[in-house]
């Protein structure tokens, strides 16, 4: 039995066994598998199947791979990861997806991006990734999460198209030239309602921190702040994205029509499982 096939009989073991909450869950075993024996292997085939099995061992008890490696993919690209961060999850690849896809169809020689609420920068280092003709703005509040998207802008040596700063929301941009010339925003802002996460979702708070989960009373709090504080920031005609959790389409309808049409063209990204995953809205001309 090859290494690869060995960690795969492990963790789809695990996989069965257990009911991970989603956050945790193994969702695609020959990926990890694959990932795990990868990383294992770049000190070397001395000790490889020991690292590959302790690697393995650490995530059929329901740690983050990331926290595992040390490194998660993100639409292709590797990032660095640690505990004072929201580890990238898959699903916000839905919203990286169409973010690439709107500044990869737009007629410009650069386009300017914001990425709000930037966490590990994953949303930033895969545009610029993927759209070379790219410059990113990338913003978050807290210290830890502000230092691991310098790390890996520097990891992937982006630097000259991405700069990472520090603050509430898009203060920190103001007075940058940026006003009235973004193309595109993107956020994956806190989704999940404070009582929640003191509830049925309190397990979160075990691997990561509270600031990356946490978005007020009904979860909306900061998507509310951004639908208003964007229009300051976008071109006419420039494009507002978001991620949001299940359910939350109805909400952010009625939001969006409280801006009294500063909007137009809302649509809604979906997930592998057919949901409304994000909210796509360029700004009225």
């Amino acid at each position: 039995m090859s290494l690869v096939a060995e960690i795969l009989q492990a963790l789809e073991s695990a996989r069965d066994a257990h009911q991970f909450d989603q956050d945790v869950s193994i969702v695609d075993a020959a990926a990890e598998a694959e990932y795990i024996v990868e990383v294992a292997s770049r000190h070397g085939a001395d000790g490889a199947r020991e690292r590959a099995l302790e690697y393995a061992l650490r995530r059929a008890q329901g740690e983050l791979l990331g926290h595992v490696l040390g490194f998660v993919r993100f639409m292709g690209v590797e990032l660095l990861t640690d505990k004072q961060c929201l580890v990238p999850r898959r699903e916000t690849e839905v919203l990286g997806r169409a973010a690439v896809r709107e500044l990869q169809a737009m007629n410009r020689a650069a386009v300017n991006v914001v990425d709000m609420c930037c966490g590990a920068g994953n949303l930033a280092c895969a545009i610029a990734s993927h759209v070379d003709h790219a410059n990113i703005n990338a913003s978050d509040l807290t210290d830890g999460t502000v230092d691991l998207a310098r790390r890996n802008v520097k990891h992937l040596d982006l630097h000259a198209r991405v700069e990472v700063h520090q603050g509430d929301l898009f203060e920190p941009l103001r007075g940058r030239g940026l006003e009235g010339q973004v193309d595109l925003i993107v956020c994956n802002p806190p989704y999940i309602s404070s009582g929640r996460l003191g509830a049925e979702r309190a397990e979160l708070l075990d691997n990561e921190p509270r600031e990356a989960f946490d978005g007020g009373p009904y979860g909306l709090t900061i998507h509310q702040r951004v639908l208003q504080d964007a229009l300051d920031f976008l071109r006419p005609g420039g494009w507002l994205m978001f991620e949001f959790g299940s359910g939350q389409d109805r909400q952010l309808k009625l939001l969006f029509g409280r801006t009294r049409g500063a909007y137009v063209d809302i649509g809604w990204e979906q997930d592998a499982q057919g949901g409304a995953r994000a909210a796509i809205a360029r700004k009225a001309d």
